[in-house]
């Protein structure tokens, strides 16, 4: 489903997996960042949506496979959208990135680097 020329679809971000996971410094975290971009009228999954996911630069240090701040997937046919592994950092804390999508307001996800 994609919005229409001269449409307002209004869509919601839905986080669903890999927030709040732990993984100790420089480890890989067990699960991909995910999130589900769904209709907010029809709470209809969106299908082939760009999602991108980003590190909030304030926050301890988390990056995607290659060392990268930021990733940009396509949701599958059931909306959901699911990153590259994630690697803790070098500090221990909460890392925290930002979930955007064109026409949803932003969410926010969270992972625990520890000692």
């Amino acid at each position: 489903m994609s919005a229409e020329s001269g449409s307002a679809q209004t869509l919601v971000i839905q986080p669903t997996g890999g927030t709040g996971q732990h993984a100790g410094r420089r480890d890989t975290f067990a699960q991909p960042l995910t999130a589900r971009l769904l209709d907010s009228g029809s709470r209809r999954p969106v299908p082939h949506a760009e999602v991108t996911f980003a590190w909030v630069s304030t926050s301890e240090q988390a990056l995607f496979e290659g060392d990268r701040q930021t990733i940009t997937v396509r949701t599958d046919d059931d909306g959901y959208a699911r990153t590259s592994p994630l690697v803790a950092g070098d500090s221990d804390g909460v890392a925290l990135f930002t979930v955007t999508a064109a026409g949803a307001a932003p969410e926010q996800v969270e992972v625990t680097v520890d000692l």
